[in-house]
């Protein structure tokens, strides 16, 4: 095992989604490859693969979208797909990447893009490329394309376009120790029970102890522009007791909701789905962190 720990393995899922704008609709393409190579250490199971909606293996083949994709359209899934990491016995991360190409994309087109990850049976946004931990024995992901109107729609007619899809899964050394500052993976912040739901990923998070021994986690945006980081910014949980009650409240720097004048705390820290910190709230309010090493952190393990 040592041998293999040396040696990266990587897989690579290539695809590219072919768009031709027609005056009264639109028809597009999704040819996709699967090739594995820089198999070097085969003694231990490195078997993953990605399939299609239907479970089948991504291999050689197209779709078409029909005439659904115009100006002022309702946001369609282009392509969902899922990892499986099947009998892999060597730790394992994924790289997905979604990268646009050609005119019909070019620096001002209304045509947006986006790339979701399903967690705890919800949809949540991703970078273009980022990088995951998995878990779970299956990752499940899929591709939305939206035209919303804008003045120079007209522009855009006839154009083409490409959409490269790569996932690349790749051995990790099992023997690594993390430090802080770790990665975040997927976080989601809901504030208030009718409030929106805001999502980032990729952030920075720091931990420690403080003077009192408690517990804080501290997570900062970076250079991150998204609506998470308008509406929420950077944020930290802080543990304190009160009584024989623990707490753990939240503060960030533009949430009103939990501020430092506005107490957003749960006494319960859920931890029953692995790699993921959940504060609940009553009503539906909550904070959702994604990071294997803050588990391990705040967990003990």
């Amino acid at each position: 095992m040592k041998f293999l720990m040396k040696h990266k393995l990587f897989i690579s899922l290539i695809g590219v989604i072919l768009l031709a704008i027609a005056s009264i609709g639109t028809l597009a393409y999704f040819s996709k490859s699967f090739t594995s190579d820089g198999n070097a250490a085969a003694a231990a199971k490195f078997n993953v693969e990605a399939v299609n909606a239907q479970g089948e293996l991504i291999g050689d083949g197209q779709f078409d979208l029909g005439e659904d994709f115009y100006p002022g359209m309702k946001t369609l899934e282009a392509y969902s797909f899922e990892i499986n990491k099947n009998k892999t016995e060597v730790p394992v991360e994924y790289t997905v990447q979604l990268t646009p190409s050609g005119k019909l994309f070019s620096k001002n087109t209304p045509i947006k893009l986006s790339l979701q990850r399903s967690i705890n049976n919800e949809w949540v946004d991703v970078d273009y490329s980022t990088t995951i931990r998995p878990e779970s024995k299956t990752e499940s992901y899929r591709v939305l394309v939206d035209w919303p109107h804008s003045d120079n729609d007209i522009d855009f007619q006839g154009k083409n376009g490409n959409i490269k899809l790569e996932v690349l899964a790749t051995q990790v050394d099992e023997d690594e120790v993390a430090t802080p500052p770790y990665t975040s993976g997927d976080i989601s912040f809901k504030a208030t029970p009718n409030g929106s739901t805001f999502t980032t990923s990729n952030k920075t998070v720091n931990v420690y102890k403080n003077e009192q021994g408690k517990k804080v986690i501290e997570v900062t945006m970076g250079e991150g522009s998204g609506t998470f980081e308008q509406k929420v910014g950077n944020f930290k949980i802080i543990e304190s007791v009160e009584g024989k009650t623990t707490w753990y409240r939240v503060y960030t720097d533009k949430e009103y909701y939990a501020s430092e004048t506005q107490i957003w705390r749960v006494s319960e820290v859920d931890t029953s789905v692995k790699g993921v910190l959940r504060l609940n709230k009553i009503n539906g309010p909550y904070l959702s962190i994604e990071s294997q090493e803050l588990y391990n952190w705040f967990t003990g393990k």
